[in-house]
Order: C-alpha cells, then sequence, then structure tokens
C-alpha cells in the first residue's frame, strides 16, 4: 500500500510541475490511449454469430426467440426479422431442440389437428378442420421439392349435391415462393399440379390454379384443352427444329470451324391423327369352298274362262259351255357356288407429329487461308469456298436432317463472309481503365502512408519531444563540457549574460581533477536549483531505498547525499 501511495504522490508532484498546457495535452493523450484499448477490447471480445434459421415467419421467429430467451442463448436478429443468428457451437444442440419442439413449421397445421379432439363440434369445425389439415399436409409436400422455399395451398371444395347435374368441381390454388435464383420448369409445375388433383377428391388437374409470389401464373392451359394442345405442338415443333438446328452446326463445326457456321431449320409437322383400313383380295388363289345345285319340274293342267259375257253367265244354267283345257310344264334348274377368296385386311394409324415438310438454311463463314509475305510474317485472308465444297456440304447436310425430295424439302447452303467484331479497342479501354484504377489505388495507399508518416513525425514526435522536454536543458547547453571549451570561455573575454558567476576565471594554473569537481559541483547545482521538486524525490529515495552494494544505515545514505 506504501509503495502505491509513493508512486501516486510522486506522478501528482510530476504533475504540478508541469505548466497547464502539458496538463491538457497529457489528459487527452490518455483518454485517447484508454479509448482505444476499450475499443480493441470490445472488438477482440465480440462474437462471432452463424445463422440458425432463416427465411421465418413472424410466428416462427416469435417462438423461436421465446425459446433463446428462456435458455439464456445470445442471439441476433436482423433488420427483417426472418433471419436469427446465434454462436456457432450452439447451432447443431439449437436444432435438434427446436426440431423436437416442432420449431420453425408450427405456422402449417397438418393432420396434428386431430390430434386434440374436443367435446362438442359441429359438423362445420371438423370439414373446416379437415380442410386445413389437408392444406397443410399438401404445403409441406410441396415445400419438400428442391427450389421451393415455402408454398401456400388453398382448396376450394363444394358441398356434395344429390343431384349430378347441381354438383360442383374442385378447384385449388396455390402460391409458390421459390428460392433465389431457382426457376421451375414446365415439367416441374405439371407435376405439382398433377400432385395437388391427386391428393384432392373430385379434382381435375385443369382446375389446379399455380401462381409464383410475384403473382406470375407458372400453370398453362387450365381449362382449354385446344390452347393445351397448341401450346404442347408448337414445343414439340421447336425441339424438332433445335435438334436438326444443332445437328449441323455440330457436323459443320468440325470442317469450318466453331462459330463459323449458322443453321436454321423451318419443320412443318402433321399433327392430325389418322387411321387407314386397307383389305386386298387375291383373285388368282381362289378355290371352290361349297357348291349346291337345285332342279325343279312342274306339269299340270287347268281350265280356261269361256261363256256369254255379261251377266247371263252368273246365272245357273244359263249360257254354259264346255270349258277348254290349259297344259302347263314347268322346268327349274339352278345352282350356287362358293369360292374362298384370299383377303388381307391392313390397318394403318399414323400418329401426330409426322414431318410433313422441311426447309434448311445453312450459312457458311469463308475459309480462312494463312499465308507468308515477303518478310516472313504471317498473314490471314478469308476465302470462299468452291462450288464443288458447296456440292459436298448440300450432300452431308442433306443426309443429316433426313431431305425427302418428294416431300418437297428444300436446302440451301451459302458462302457469306461473317462481320468479325472488333474487340481491340474495347480491350484497350478496358485494359486503360484497370491501369488507372491501379494506379488510383496505389496513389491512395502511398498517400494514406505519407499521412500516416508525417502524422508521427510532426505530430506524435514533437509532441513527446514536447512533454518530455525539461527546462534545465536549456541551461545545460550553455554549461561548458569539456576543460578546452571552459579555457575558451575564459580566452574570449566576457562571459554569456547571467553566468559570470557560473563561470569562474581559471587561475594560471590549473588543476584538471579541481576544475572537473567543480564543474560537476556547478552542474549539480544548476540542476538543483532548476528542479527542487525532482531533487527532493531523489533525496527521499536515497534516504528510503537501500542501494544495491549492501544494507545500509538511513544515516549513512542521508551523508552520502549531503556530500553529493
Amino acid at each position: 500500500m506504501e509503495f502505491f501511495n509513493r508512486i501516486f504522490k510522486q506522478i501528482g508532484e510530476f504533475l504540478n510541475g508541469q505548466s497547464s498546457q502539458k496538463k491538457v495535452a497529457m489528459g487527452v493523450t490518455a483518454i485517447a490511449i484508454i479509448a482505444g484499448v476499450v475499443g480493441l477490447f470490445i472488438w477482440a471480445g465480440d462474437r462471432t454469430y452463424a445463422p440458425l434459421m432463416t427465411n421465418l415467419s413472424p410466428e416462427d421467429s416469435a417462438n423461436i426467440l421465446r425459446v433463446l430467451r428462456e435458455k439464456n442463448i445470445p442471439f441476433k436478429v436482423d433488420a427483417t426479422g426472418k433471419n436469427i443468428s446465434v454462436s456457432p457451437e450452439n447451432i447443431d444442440q439449437l436444432r435438434m431442440e427446436l426440431a423436437i419442439m416442432g420449431m420453425p413449421q408450427s405456422s402449417v397445421v397438418g393432420y396434428e389437428v386431430f390430434d386434440k379432439n374436443s367435446l362438442g363440434q359441429t359438423t362445420f369445425v371438423q370439414k373446416v378442420n379437415q380442410k386445413r389439415a389437408l392444406e397443410g399436409e399438401l404445403m409441406r409436400t410441396i415445400n419438400s421439392i428442391h427450389g421451393v422455399r415455402r408454398s401456400r395451398v388453398h382448396l376450394a371444395l363444394p358441398t356434395k349435391s344429390t343431384f349430378v347435374e347441381d354438383q360442383k368441381k374442385a378447384s385449388a390454388s396455390v402460391v409458390l415462393d421459390l428460392e433465389p435464383g431457382a426457376n421451375l420448369n414446365e415439367k416441374q409445375v405439371y407435376g405439382i399440379g398433377n400432385l395437388v388433383a391427386r391428393a384432392v377428391e373430385g379434382l381435375d388437374q385443369n382446375e389446379v390454379a399455380i401462381v409464383d409470389s410475384l403473382g406470375k401464373t407458372l400453370s398453362k392451359n387450365n381449362g382449354d384443352a385446344l390452347s393445351g394442345m397448341s401450346a404442347s405442338q408448337m414445343e414439340f415443333r421447336q425441339s424438332v427444329e433445335h435438334e436438326l438446328e444443332h445437328r449441323v452446326e455440330e457436323m459443320m463445326s468440325r470442317v469450318v470451324g466453331d462459330g463459323h457456321v449458322v443453321a436454321r431449320v423451318t419443320a412443318d409437322l402433321d399433327f392430325s391423327s389418322v387411321t387407314e383400313r386397307q383389305t386386298t383380295y387375291d383373285q388368282d388363289g381362289s378355290a371352290v369352298r361349297s357348291q349346291q345345285t337345285n332342279n325343279q319340274s312342274m306339269e299340270g293342267f287347268r281350265p280356261t274362262a269361256s261363256g256369254v259375257v255379261g251377266a247371263q253367265s252368273n246365272l245357273p244354267l244359263a249360257g254354259q259351255q264346255p270349258s277348254s283345257v290349259r297344259t302347263t310344264d314347268t322346268k327349274v334348274n339352278g345352282g350356287i357356288t362358293n369360292y374362298a377368296v384370299p383377303e388381307t385386311v391392313k390397318t394403318t394409324t399414323r400418329n401426330p407429329g409426322a414431318i410433313k415438310r422441311l426447309s434448311v438454311a445453312v450459312v457458311v463463314d469463308g475459309k480462312l487461308v494463312k499465308s507468308k509475305d515477303k518478310d516472313g510474317a504471317v498473314q490471314s485472308k478469308v476465302e470462299a469456298w468452291a462450288p464443288e465444297k458447296l456440292k459436298e456440304f448440300e450432300s452431308v447436310i442433306s443426309s443429316a436432317v433426313g431431305l425427302d425430295k418428294k416431300r418437297g424439302d428444300s436446302l440451301e447452303v451459302k458462302n457469306m463472309e461473317f462481320n468479325q467484331a472488333d474487340f481491340s479497342e474495347a480491350e484497350a479501354l478496358l485494359a486503360d481503365r484497370e491501369r488507372k484504377a491501379y494506379y488510383q489505388s496505389m496513389i491512395l495507399y502511398a498517400g494514406m502512408g505519407l499521412v500516416i508518416v508525417l502524422f508521427f513525425l510532426m505530430v506524435v514526435r514533437p509532441f513527446i519531444k514536447w512533454i518530455t522536454d525539461n527546462t534545465s536543458d536549456g541551461v545545460e547547453t550553455f554549461l561548458p563540457q569539456t576543460l578546452e571549451e571552459l579555457e575558451r570561455l575564459n580566452k574570449g573575454g566576457a562571459p554569456l549574460p547571467g553566468l559570470e558567476d557560473a563561470v569562474p576565471g581559471m587561475p594560471d594554473q590549473v588543476d584538471p581533477e579541481k576544475i572537473e569537481s567543480e564543474m560537476v559541483k556547478e552542474k549539480v547545482i544548476t540542476l538543483v536549483d532548476a528542479n527542487p521538486q525532482k531533487a527532493a524525490l531523489i533525496l527521499k529515495d536515497w534516504l528510503i531505498v537501500p542501494s544495491s552494494g549492501g544494507d545500509k544505515k538511513p544515516e549513512e545514505n542521508k551523508d552520502k547525499g549531503k556530500s553529493a
């Protein structure tokens, strides 16, 4: 305790011996040093956080924060409130505990809504819970699809009617919140619609509307079979054209070079579905299968009409005359012959998508030829392909795409010089910008370094020198340090102003040891007069602290101080 009191007393005496300007400067410097040290400790002790949960709903975020506060775990929440970060060493354990608690996903309710049954529920409440459970299970399934961050499903389930004509169709709406940069293709959207339609009884896939978080409709042609067919036909046609174009460009790039050929194909496809049936008979191969003969012969007699014409012929025994007889003889000969004729029945069904006509256009760049000039430098120039070579190109391309002249297909191969973009100016401009940016950064860093050096040389160093400057140094500079300086001073005549008493005259016979002791004595007296407080502190230390040479008594130290 005495040691610290002595140190505080020495500091106080040191401050009392300084001017007010130096006291203010030392105070400001001390405050700056303390602030820098405190800031360094704060920066070093700052916690590092890692994301625990991201993209949380407000309900999930509130529940997770409540759990973290109960466990006294430090956390950090961003401005949106959707992302929560904790210390890295607690992430795995916290995630497991939150998963056991069912968090997140607390906002999505599935079939667990039926875990707690309460008595007295109405039919309406049961239907609503069933709808909520079905929507929640669908949302959980859709959220598991890659690229989908969150989803919402709304089902419109009409009440079943006794009459079939009064029954309304069910419908559904799905809202998808995709991951940043994710994009669902048509097959994935179709799969989501098919999933929802198969999970809900009586729901047709055409009645499922799928949109993203921006309101863009992802499901196409719902309820319009004709439009859906047209879209699929257009997609199929584009795929056929792109496939043929890729085939031609990949083949020709091996010959003329990559990027020196462009191919475009227009395909006319037949999307009509036709079923043909053809029956063919082989007359040469016919044979008698069965034969039937019918022969008939009839003979008979019948009287012919005779008598008086009129009513008298109807009276009995009136106008009777002998009748004549007609003889009838009939013969019928017939037959049926059945032949077995070979019959061939051929049924042909043509699926939609057959190629009716192809139009192919291919543009080929010129041939790059390298030559040497008189100086031996290599020069490059573009020459047109020979007509014979173009004919070969046409033959190869025709075979590659399957051209059929009977179908009316057409092929055009033209040799044209491609316009090569000149990026030299752009590259030079970019290099110039990079060079300027490099020079600017170098100048900036050099300026910062120069400012730091000048700050230490012109501010820090003079300030430290000004703080530690001793007024006695000014007196020491006026005192002679060697015998030669003292002799020179005496030979010079008048002493310096104010130092007449401090520099004695030298007698004729000079004793070096005596002069040196006198000089030391005068120097000590000057220092004591200039700094009496420091001299008192030195004497106090001599009287209290024992010297390293051995244990001496305070009286001896005191005598030594006096002699000094």
